[in-house]
C-alpha cells in the first residue's frame, strides 16, 4: 500500500503540474486576445496560487515520509478505526477542486474567445492589438477615401447581414437594433447601458452633418435626435456592447464612425484632411486613426502639406465635392 500510495501521490503531482501549466499557456493566448479582461486577470493569479501550493505540498511532504513509513507498518499489526483527514490530505483535495475550477474557468474563456473569432457563428476574427497598415498612394485624396470610406464586411457582417459595400441596406439593419426606436431592439442591463452612455455622449459620434446633434444620447441615455442615421449608430454600438463585451469604447467608436464615414463621405473626408493638417482630431477622426501608427499618420500629414503647396489652400478639399453629402434617409 505504501508503494502505491507514493505512485499515486507522484501521479497526482505531476499531472497537476501539467494541468497548470497548460492552463498558464493557455491564459497567456487569452491575455493576448482579451488583454483588457480582468477575468483573465484573476484566473492568472489563482493559478500561480495553485502552483505554490504544490510547492509547499512537496517540501513537507518529504520530512514526514519516513514518519509515515513508520506508521505505515505499525497499522500492519494492530488495527485502527478510521481517523479524520489531515491538513496535507485536505490541501491535496482542495488543490484537485481547484484545478477543475480552473478548467471549468477556462472552457467559459474558450467559449468567449471563440465568439470574438468567429467559431461557430460565422464572425470575423478581430484583432485588438495590431496596428493598422495603410497602403499610402501619395494621393491625398486616395488616401483619405481609403481611410474613411470602408469596404468589405465586417466582423460582425455575415451575423447581422450587413456590408460596408451597400451602406443603404446596412442602415435600415443596423437601426432597428436601436434600443429606442428599433424594431428589434437591443436591451441593456445596468453596466452596458453605462458604456453606451458613456460612448454616444462623446461629440461626433453622432449625426451631426444631418440633424446638427451633438450626441448621439443624453446624460441619461435617451435619444439626442430622431434621425435614422443616428438610430444606426446607436443600435449598432447597443449591439457590440452586448454581444462584444471585451471590446473597448474606443474599438465601439472606431466601428461606429465607419458607418458615419459612408452616410456622409464628403463631411467626413473633408473633416479628416482640415485636421490631419493641424493634426488636432475631433473624436470621429480619432476613432478612424485609432491604430494607425505614428510613422503613416506623418506621412499622411506630409501628403496633405504638399499637395495643398501645389494646389493651393483648397487643393485637396476641391477634389471631392463630387462626393455625396448623405447616403440613406434622414
Amino acid at each position: 500500500m505504501n508503494r502505491d500510495s507514493e505512485v499515486l501521490d507522484k501521479a497526482v503531482i505531476f499531472l497537476l503540474i501539467l494541468v497548470s501549466g497548460i492552463i498558464l499557456f493557455t491564459q497567456y493566448n487569452f491575455y493576448r486576445l482579451s488583454e483588457s479582461s480582468y477575468l483573465v486577470y484573476f484566473s492568472v493569479v489563482l493559478i500561480l496560487v495553485l502552483i505554490g501550493l504544490l510547492v509547499r505540498y512537496f517540501m513537507e511532504k518529504k520530512p514526514h515520509e519516513s514518519g509515515h513509513h513508520e506508521h505505515l507498518t505499525h497499522e500492519k499489526t494492530e488495527h485502527h478505526a478510521p481517523e479524520p483527514w489531515t491538513f496535507m490530505e485536505k490541501l491535496s483535495y482542495g488543490m484537485v477542486a481547484l484545478v477543475a475550477v480552473l478548467i471549468i474557468f477556462n472552457q467559459v474563456q474558450i467559449s468567449q474567445a471563440s465568439a470574438l473569432a468567429g467559431v461557430n457563428t460565422g464572425l470575423k476574427f478581430m484583432s485588438k492589438s495590431t496596428k493598422v497598415s495603410l497602403a499610402l498612394t501619395g494621393d491625398p485624396t486616395q488616401d483619405a477615401l481609403n481611410l474613411v470610406i470602408s469596404t468589405g464586411t465586417p466582423f460582425y457582417g455575415e451575423s447581422l447581414g450587413v456590408t460596408f459595400d451597400d451602406p443603404i441596406k446596412g442602415l435600415e439593419i443596423i437601426a432597428q437594433l436601436d434600443p429606442a426606436y428599433g424594431r428589434t431592439k437591443v436591451q441593456l442591463n445596468a453596466e452596458e447601458k453605462s458604456r453606451y452612455i458613456s460612448i454616444l455622449t462623446t461629440p461626433t459620434i453622432t449625426c451631426e452633418f444631418c440633424c446638427g446633434v451633438k450626441t448621439a444620447v443624453n446624460k441619461d441615455g435617451g435619444p439626442a435626435c430622431g434621425c435614422k442615421h443616428v438610430w444606426a449608430i446607436r443600435g449598432l454600438a447597443a449591439y457590440l456592447i452586448k454581444n462584444y463585451p471585451t471590446m473597448s469604447d474606443d474599438e465601439i467608436k472606431r466601428e461606429l464612425v465607419k458607418w458615419k464615414g459612408l452616410f456622409f463621405p464628403k463631411q467626413m473626408i473633408q473633416r479628416y484632411i482640415q485636421e490631419t493638417q493641424t493634426g488636432q482630431y475631433t473624436p470621429d477622426i480619432a476613432a478612424l486613426l485609432l491604430d494607425v501608427d505614428e510613422e503613416k499618420l506623418k506621412e499622411m500629414k506630409s501628403s496633405v502639406a504638399s499637395d495643398d503647396s501645389a494646389s493651393g489652400s483648397s487643393g485637396v478639399v476641391s477634389n471631392i465635392e463630387n462626393l455625396p453629402s448623405m447616403v440613406g434617409g434622414c
